[in-house]
């Protein structure tokens, strides 16, 4: 199951072992490989994707396409919810993507008030984290940056976002791939795009 708007793909897969870091880790590669190979028009085979951690070196970090030369200017992005997986790719800026399963039974009322605390606000507590997390893996710094200083605003019709120490913004839309899970994507502004200049943000976005 896939989405397309604009330069932007985002894919969901199955992990075959949802138990298992390598199964899941294994088929989101390969959904990005697939993406940026149909994006760059190459073999999939010829796609290299490497995740490196800026603070330990592990291999956990944001991925980044390689190679072949062709490819090398697309922005992926990697999100997991229990069995699901999502990849998304595009041309040109940064690119975020995170998920969340709904099923209650995954997401308890421990997570929800967890994530009232770190970003308080109006609305599905679910629907916000996603938003929070799309917009920092887009930033690059993920966790580092205290998720309730990323701030919203409605600009030109369309969800925007900042945060802090950060001039770029990014667009963020909710994507629909099925009713169990809540996927956000955060694309960065790129000078093209007509928003009419910089929003005051604030936070919380309501869902």
């Amino acid at each position: 199951m896939q989405a397309t708007f604009r330069e932007v793909t985002v894919r969901r897969v199955d992990a075959p072992d949802p138990l298992s870091r390598a199964s899941r880790s294994a088929a989101g590669h390969a959904a990005l490989s697939d993406l940026v190979a149909d994006l760059a028009g190459v073999e999939s085979s010829e796609v290299v994707i490497e995740s490196r951690c800026p603070d330990c070196g592990g291999p956990h970090g944001r991925p980044v396409v390689m190679a072949p030369d062709a490819a090398v200017g697309i922005r992926v992005s990697l999100a997991y919810a229990g069995d699901v997986v999502v990849a998304a790719a595009r041309r040109g800026g940064a690119i975020g993507v995170d998920a969340e399963l709904r099923d209650r039974a995954h997401t308890g009322h421990d997570e929800r008030r967890a994530i009232q605390a770190l970003a308080p606000g109006d609305g599905d507590p679910l629907i916000r984290w996603t938003r929070i997390e799309a917009v920092l893996k887009a930033d690059g710094r993920g966790l580092r940056v205290e998720p309730g200083l990323v701030r919203f605003e409605q600009q030109a019709g369309r969800l925007v976002a900042g945060a802090p120490d950060d001039p770029r913004r990014y667009a963020v839309r909710d994507v629909p791939l099925g009713d169990d899970v809540i996927v956000t994507v955060a694309l960065e502004v790129r000078a093209r795009d007509d928003w009419g200049g910089p929003a005051a943000l604030r936070s919380p976005a309501r869902p």
